[in-house]
């Protein structure tokens, strides 16, 4: 945390779908001998917004972070949530949104019983909507920390069949379900809740494009405890499928930090497993197209797009002047553009402005210069592709470099090469020429296999 701002760390696995005013009101004392009758909607923003208004106030003065300041404001933020719950539920005949305002009061307290009691009146008459939703969430959280995961199973179940639904919900409430049975030692519960932890991150992928790095995690960690619960009950093949389907899903996104993830998991579970045989498998490749390339400058190299490029192998290398393991690469990939440029392969070398090299500062326009020289130096005959942002490495999941994604005439990547070691180089080599031996795409045949 920052040495002179506070970020309010207030995160409810529920309250992303409260749906509350949050107006930043100014707070108003009230009389000691008038009862408060304030909406329990009131009651429950006032202790929300605490925390934010608080931080908001240090910020201003500019205070420097002190962890006793912000655990003594946490706890004013619980008192102030107990006081306002114990003001609420002094009145009687409470129904409908004013259980659930309750609820969520409680659980700023950290009134865990409470919270839960209150949710569960809250949804007696089974409710839909976004607070229903979001109750079922707290029910799920408190129910799992009294292991009462028979409820908590029920709540998602609930959930399920009411709108509106967020697989990232769906998936919180399931990791929570599976680690409880995993606490319990209970691994087919864990097998089964672990499986719809990955569905519903499957789905989270497909209407959350943009959020490559919760996506990586979620697919990463629901594969961990779903091939940790196989393992444990002497299913050690299905293990090995999780892993090698999270690979097949790294082609497809494509992402190359799930695909080295994966992959060191998969050889840490069985270290003799052949790796590469994904890539001879025929049903591996995936229909979906990889994003552009995006630059803002290009090396020696007239502006393309990977769509102009189909019929082609294309092969893009991430790399960085600095990365010693990518200068390794640089005699492989010389030789193969040397070998099989005039049979269909195009390197593009997919970099952007990094502010330094040769250990000095450089500006964009002195990088670009140094960028050509660095290229003619080192005698690289293939072409770069310079961005300003990392939009290209968040496209493509790359947090390590070097990395490459190999593309056959189709323009589907059919190979992810996740380093420098020789077996790595030796394998993209080989899958180099596999690509340049498949028959080229007519442009028919690529148009019948749009309309599919």
């Amino acid at each position: 945390m920052s040495a002179k701002f506070y970020i309010s760390t207030f995160t409810l696995f529920l309250v992303l779908c409260v749906g509350t005013t949050a107006s930043a009101q100014k707070l108003t004392d009230d009389s000691a001998t008038k009862p408060d009758e304030r909406t329990a909607e009131k009651l429950f923003e006032e202790a929300n917004i605490y925390l934010g208004r608080k931080y908001q106030e240090f910020n201003k003065e500019k205070l420097p972070y002190d962890p006793k300041l912000e655990a003594k404001t946490k706890k004013e933020q619980s008192d102030l949530a107990a006081k306002n719950a114990a003001t609420l539920s002094a009145r009687t005949g409470l129904t409908g949104e004013d259980l659930y305002y309750l609820g969520l009061l409680h659980h700023l307290a950290n009134n865990s019983d409470s919270a839960l009691a209150s949710m569960q009146q809250f949804l007696k008459d089974d409710p839909d909507g976004t607070k229903a939703q979001a109750a079922r969430n707290v029910v799920v959280l408190y129910a799992v920390k009294r292991d009462q995961l028979s409820v908590a199973e029920e709540a998602v179940e609930n959930y399920k069949r009411h709108q509106p639904q967020s697989a990232d919900d769906r998936y919180k409430m399931e990791l929570l379900i599976a680690d409880g049975y995993l606490r319990a030692n209970k691994d087919e519960q864990v097998i089964d809740h672990s499986r719809k932890m990955l569905e519903a991150s499957k789905t989270f992928a497909i209407s959350n494009k943009s959020e490559m790095f919760k996506r990586d995690e979620m697919l990463l960690k629901s594969g961990m405890i779903l091939a940790q619960a196989y393992v444990r009950s002497k299913q050690k093949q299905q293990a090995i499928d999780t892993y090698e389907d999270l690979r097949k899903l790294s082609l497809s996104y494509p992402s190359g930090n799930l695909y080295k993830q994966a992959t060191i998991r998969l050889m840490y579970l069985d270290p003799t497993y052949d790796v590469h045989k994904l890539f001879n498998d025929p049903t591996a490749p995936s229909k979906n197209l990889p994003p552009e390339i995006l630059a803002t400058q290009w090396i020696e190299q007239q502006p393309v797009k990977l769509s102009d490029l189909k019929g082609q192998v294309v092969l893009l290398d991430f790399w960085a002047p600095w990365c010693g393991p990518c200068r390794y690469t640089f005699p492989k990939l010389t030789k193969w553009d040397q070998a099989y440029k005039g049979k269909g392969l195009v390197i593009i070398g997919v970099t952007r402005y990094f502010g330094h090299g040769d250990e000095r500062s450089l500006t964009p326009g002195e990088e670009l210069v140094y960028l050509k020289e660095f290229k003619k130096r080192n005698h690289l005959p293939y072409g770069f592709a310079v961005l300003d942002s990392t939009v290209n490495d968040f496209n493509y999941g790359v947090l390590s470099i070097p990395m490459s994604f190999l593309l056959d005439r189709q323009g589907v990547v059919r190979f992810i090469s996740a380093g420098s070691g020789e077996a790595e180089l030796e394998e993209l080599g080989v899958m180099i020429k596999k690509l340049l031996d498949e028959p080229a795409v007519t442009k028919s045949d690529s148009e019948a296999k749009e309309k599919e």
